[in-house]
């Protein structure tokens, strides 16, 4: 799970337009400079007595945030309980494709696929006929991987398979890249459609806040 976390993380601190992960023991650490979200830790081990001591770390400061990515998210949400932080709502999934396997999906003809390149970096836009944006995403390329971020669709626009037809494009515009595997964090509501797609789950990622 270190080497998924490392390759994962990598590709989405460039799609938010962050430094690099810092090496930390045990965890990569991710400045965002948000208000209740000063950094982030992500873990590079499930182990319970390091997650324990990462915790224990997280709370001694404010605004940390603390990810554990795990097979055993009941377990581990109670060793960050126990250490003092705070459980946010609803964790998220870690997730692969073999991006040669990824579905094609065209956008339906009264819409329009935009893409658009910036460095590592590529974007895709779904506009209905009077240029709004229906739906949009982003992907990072680090090397053979993609790592797929913010996949939106507008909800006046929803349950027309606009977001598969960004995943479609966005995984197309990767391998012209050169990449071969896709990642992304998602939600639970997001990880239903992303399982249609064949994408996979690798793990759980919960996360505490100090």
């Amino acid at each position: 799970m270190d080497e998924l976390v490392r390759r994962w993380a990598h590709g989405w601190t460039l799609c938010r337009g962050l430094a690099a992960p810092l090496n930390r023991p045990a965890a990569l650490e991710v400045t965002l400079g948000l208000p209740g979200r000063d950094r982030e830790l992500f873990a590079l081990t499930d182990h319970a007595e390091t997650v324990n001591d990462l915790a224990i770390d997280a709370a001694r400061t404010t605004a940390t945030w603390l990810t554990v990515t795990t097979e055993q998210p009941a377990a581990k949400a109670a060793v960050l309980e126990q250490a003092g932080l705070e459980l946010l709502d609803e964790p998220c999934l870690l997730m692969t494709i073999d991006l040669t396997k990824h579905p094609i999906k065209a956008a339906p003809p009264e819409y329009t696929l935009q893409t658009s390149s910036d460095g590592p970096l590529e974007y895709a836009k779904v506009k209905d006929a009077q240029g709004n944006v229906a739906a949009h995403g982003m992907a990072a390329i680090v090397g053979h991987d993609a790592v797929l971020h913010d996949i939106q669709t507008d909800p006046a626009h929803r349950r027309r398979g606009l977001g598969s037809v960004v995943m479609s494009r966005l995984s197309r515009r990767a391998m012209d890249r050169g990449a071969a595997t896709g990642l992304l964090m998602a939600t639970t509501d997001g990880g239903y459609l992303y399982t249609k797609l064949g994408w996979s789950t690798e793990a759980t990622m919960i996360t505490a806040v100090s």
